[in-house]
């Protein structure tokens, strides 16, 4: 039940665009497979499969579009300069994480929101912020 948990980058980032691509796929297959035990004609069973990998595709592409417009997936690598081979970035699906969403930046976001209920949290990041720019100087 927990197989969510795989699809993570080589930093440890969850790969959103990835794992909905793939439940997607996982799906397709399954309705595939079905389709051939239910079918011994094999013309309806070619067309049935090519109308379902069709319908799948056209699928996580409505939802992949949805995902970057919300900039919560952007274009791999892969998809700039046009070729159409396995990506080890994206495995596949063409899209990866938003960087905004990657662990190390969330919790950046929540240390800076918190400061607002924490006195000794500001203090720890106004101290760090003045050694960095005393640094810088």
């Amino acid at each position: 039940m927990e197989e969510w948990k795989k699809y993570v980058d080589s930093n440890g980032d969850f790969q959103l665009g990835n794992f909905i691509y793939r439940t997607l796929n996982d799906l397709m297959k399954n309705s595939l497979d079905m389709g051939t035990l239910l079918s011994s004609d094999q013309q309806k069973l070619r067309a049935y499969k090519e109308q379902t990998k069709k319908l799948f595709k056209s699928k996580w592409n409505e939802i992949a579009q949805y995902l970057e417009f919300t900039d919560m997936i952007e274009k791999c690598e892969c998809t700039l300069d046009g070729r159409d081979v396995y990506c080890d970035i994206c495995r596949g699906s063409r899209y990866k994480t938003a960087a905004y969403l990657s662990v190390n930046q969330i919790q950046e976001i929540g240390t800076f929101l918190n400061v607002v209920e924490s006195s000794e949290m500001a203090d720890k990041l106004h101290k760090g912020l003045m050694k960095a720019l005393n640094e810088l100087s």
